[in-house]
This record gives structure tokens, C-alpha cells and sequence, in this order.
């Protein structure tokens, strides 16, 4: 049991991605070789100096005679939800080992600040100690900088990524003569990229684009349903988008845009389901859920039809009646895939 305890964190596991150590680090001289080993690893990386300061801010501590100890915590190489759980996980076995009464935090400065809550729900926090790195103020020392951050993949993937994409959008419809639709791409683009940051989807993003390489690299049919799925996404938003381009009125138009659009998507979401049935019985794996979501698919895509029918023509003699058996029929279609399927 200490009083006070001197805490590092690195959210993003750079200490077991670069220099295999596994954590929590516990102690100075557990630490002192941590740093050294990452350092050696990467002598960039900003956790370097961050270990190196939780080591400084322990031993003025020691000196001053408080009872305290340094301990240096690890998330994850995916950033969000895994790598904060992993975080949380083992602080309360710090507190648990150790239990502290409080906490001096040492911080880089960047994105280890964000499980600030998580740390204060456990321990009170006295102090927040961030390290900042002393650069030239050149141009030339700047530029070197920049440099270095976009080579670092994490970064890049922040940065160039959807930057990237941003020009290639407009780029598209700017060669097809309609610049004014390359703004509207760009503004959907940015919609879904900041979707898949706030609910950290990227790991799933990352898992279903390796099972395609996969696929392809080990010659499984899967790769074919893989590209069908693709191509069918793409014919539903073409049939959607033409289908509603020129109706003046907004919720007509998107009416529209569902109504000959749902079929489509609902076919590439079976063939990618149908990709990856075939995975996971190359893998040996159940594939009796993949054609559960199938069936939900269905139902899913049958309510959506059936409720832009409706929106598109309300007053349609038979119009609700339709939306109606619409409704039964995507509960007597779910109800075959979660009560029959699931038990296989």
C-alpha cells in the first residue's frame, strides 16, 4: 500500500507494439528499462520522454519524503473502446495492489488525456504533469517535424486518409462536370468519417477489409460474394441517386431514394453476409448466425420499402393495407430467422 502514486499512461500500447513489454510497468527500475527499451526502439516516440518524466516527478516525491510509487499503464494499438477498457482493467489492479489515495498523472500532452475520467472514478487525482518536448523554433526544425508525424502510420491515417479521399471525390465530379455534387460527396464522406470515429468502428472497418484480402489471397469463394456485394452497393446508390435527383421536394426525394434503392442494398448486404458464411466455414466456424442476419436483413429491408411506398403515396387506396402486410411479414420473416435458424 502507497499513499500516492506516480501514473503514466499510454492508450495507444506503444510500449508493446514497439518494445514488447507488457503491462502495468510497476516500479523505477521497472520503468527506467521500459523507457530505455522503447527509446532504443523508437527514440521519437513522445511516451519516451513521458516515462522519463514520471521517473523525475517520482524521485522529487521520494525526496520530499512522500510514500509513493511509479506505475506506467498500456491500452491498445486501436484507440477507443478496446484500448480504454484494457486501460480501466488495469488500473484497478493497480489500486487494487497498491491502493493509492491519489494520483500525480503524467501526460504527453496528446491523446492519453482523454481517460482522465476513467482514471479519476478510481483514484483522486492531485496533479496532472504534462511533458512537453523543447523544439527548435526554425523553420527548417518544423518542417523536419511535420515530417516525422506523417510518417508515423497512426497519424497519417488521421491525417491523409480523408484528405486523400477528399480530393478524390471532388476530383470525380469535377471531371464529370459537376463540381456542385462533389461538394455534397465530400460533406456525405465527412459524415460517415466522423460516425466511425465517435463509435470507434475502425477495428470492424479493418477486420471485414482483411477477411476480403484474405479471401482473395487464399482462394476462397468468398472473394467472389465479396465483390458482388460491392458492386450491388454501388447499383443501389446509382439507382437511388437517379431515381431522386431531379424531385424538388426533400422528404419526396428521399422517399425516392429509398424506394429504389432497398432491394439493392439489401442484396449486397446478403452477399457479404453469404462471404462470410463461407469464412467462417473455411474456418470451421458456426455460420448458422450469418443466415439469421440474413433473414433480418430481409425484414429490415421490406419495413424500409414498404414505409417509403407509403410516404411516396399516402393516399393510395390500398396503401395502408399494404404498408400493414408489409410489417406482418418482416415480423413472420424475422421470427423464421431467429427462431429456427438460431437453433441450428
Amino acid at each position: 500500500m502507497v499513499k500516492k502514486v506516480v501514473l503514466v499512461i499510454d492508450r495507444d500500447d506503444d510500449l508493446g507494439q514497439k518494445a514488447n513489454i507488457s503491462s502495468p510497468v510497476i516500479g523505477k527500475d521497472n520503468i527506467l528499462a521500459a523507457a530505455v527499451r522503447l527509446g532504443t526502439s523508437d527514440p521519437e516516440d513522445s511516451d519516451v520522454n513521458a516515462l522519463f518524466g514520471a521517473i523525475k516527478v517520482y524521485d522529487e516525491l521520494k525526496n520530499a519524503g512522500e510514500d509513493v510509487e511509479v506505475v506506467a499503464i498500456c491500452g491498445d494499438k486501436n484507440v477507443g473502446v478496446l484500448s480504454d477498457s484494457k486501460i480501466a482493467e488495469q488500473l484497478d489492479k493497480v489500486v487494487m495492489s497498491l491502493n493509492p489515495s491519489s494520483a500525480v498523472v503524467v501526460t504527453d500532452g496528446s491523446e492519453d488525456e482523454f481517460v482522465m475520467p476513467i482514471i479519476s472514478s478510481r483514484v483522486k487525482i492531485d496533479s496532472v504533469h504534462r511533458i512537453v518536448v523543447k523544439q527548435s523554433r526554425t523553420i527548417e526544425s518544423t518542417y523536419f517535424l511535420i515530417r516525422r508525424m506523417l510518417n508515423d502510420p497512426k497519424i497519417a491515417r488521421m491525417t491523409l486518409a480523408p484528405l486523400g479521399m477528399i480530393f478524390l471525390v471532388y476530383s470525380i465530379f469535377l471531371i464529370l462536370q459537376h463540381p456542385e455534387w462533389g461538394i455534397g460527396g465530400i460533406i456525405l464522406f465527412l459524415g460517415v468519417y466522423f460516425l466511425v470515429k465517435a463509435y470507434g468502428w475502425e477495428r470492424n472497418i479493418e477486420e471485414f477489409l482483411n477477411s476480403i484480402r484474405t479471401s482473395l489471397v487464399e482462394g476462397r469463394l468468398s472473394f467472389v460474394f465479396y465483390v458482388t456485394s460491392a458492386i450491388l452497393l454501388i447499383i443501389s446508390i446509382v439507382n437511388g441517386f437517379n431515381a431522386s435527383v431531379n424531385i424538388p421536394s426533400p422528404y419526396e426525394a428521399v422517399a425516392s431514394f429509398i424506394f429504389y434503392s432497398t432491394w439493392w442494398f439489401v442484396l449486397s448486404g446478403i452477399f457479404s453476409l453469404l462471404a462470410r458464411a463461407a469464412d467462417a466455414y473455411a474456418e470451421n466456424r458456426r455460420i448458422s448466425k450469418y443466415f439469421t442476419m440474413i433473414f433480418l436483413l430481409i425484414a429490415f429491408g421490406l419495413l424500409v420499402w414498404a414505409s417509403a411506398s407509403y410516404v411516396l403515396a399516402p393516399e393510395a387506396p390500398d396503401a395502408l393495407q399494404k404498408l400493414g402486410g408489409a410489417i406482418g411479414g418482416a415480423i413472420f420473416i424475422a421470427a423464421i430467422g431467429v427462431f429456427t435458424l438460431r437453433r441450428l
